[in-house]
Order: structure tokens, then C-alpha cells, then sequence
């Protein structure tokens, strides 16, 4: 996943609700499709995509992690063969699989919605 060149743009300071959509569960689920990982890589790998948790707000990121396992689209074992602390590896499962594609059409339908949105707008603001 190191070598992934994807970029979403980082969410605009003037999102026009109370915070804006962060998906996460979806981001969680693509980068454990690709590969297992702790959740500190998953904050990184948030941070490369333009998703930016501050700090207070990691453990908004971990405790998502212990649901999707709760709810089985998750597994985890603990690592602890590497030096320094064990640390938690999350592994995507089948129905975590199923899940990603069902997030998969549901962020393609929103993205077609803005798509439509955006030729309406700009065909009535011609400027």
C-alpha cells in the first residue's frame, strides 16, 4: 500500500455542517483490503488520503476499529513479536469484504449526486 498514489483532497475548513464526512469506515476497510495493519499505520495511512484526525480525536479512530470487530468485519491478534509494545493487528474479513463493496456503491452513488449537483450549479453560475 506504500507505493499507492491516490490523493483525495483534504476536507474544506468551511464545510457548511457541523463537521464534514469522513467515511471512515470505509478508508478503514480499502486499507485492510489491501493489507492487515495496526492502527497507528491506519491513522497514517488516513493522514496520506487527506482524512486528518487531531489528537484528541485518534480515539475516535480506535474505537470505530474495536466496533467493526465487534460487528465481525474485523479481526485482530496482537503482535508481539516486533520489539517495543504489542501492538494490535486488524485483518479484514469476509463480511468486512462484503462491506467495503456495498461502501464502495454507496460512495459511487454519492459521487454521481455530486456530479449532478456541480453541472446544475455551474450551468446557473455562469461567472
Amino acid at each position: 500500500m506504500s507505493g499507492m498514489k491516490l490523493k483525495i483532497k483534504g476536507w474544506c475548513k468551511n464545510y457548511p455542517g457541523e463537521r464534514p464526512p469522513r467515511f471512515l469506515r470505509a478508508f478503514l476497510l480499502l486499507f485492510l483490503s489491501i493489507e492487515e495493519a495496526h492502527g497507528y499505520e491506519l491513522i497514517e495511512k488516513l493522514k496520506e488520503m487527506g482524512v486528518k484526525y487531531e489528537t484528541y480525536e485518534v480515539g475516535y479512530v480506535y474505537k470505530t476499529l474495536r466496533n467493526m470487530e465487534k460487528d465481525g468485519i474485523l479481526e485482530s491478534r496482537w503482535n508481539v513479536k516486533e520489539k517495543g509494545a504489542a501492538k494490535r493487528i486488524y485483518r479484514i474479513t469476509d463480511k468486512g469484504k462484503k462491506s467495503l463493496g456495498n461502501w464502495a456503491d454507496v460512495l459511487s452513488n454519492i459521487r454521481d449526486s455530486i456530479g449532478n449537483f456541480l453541472e446544475v450549479y455551474k450551468s446557473i453560475n455562469k461567472d
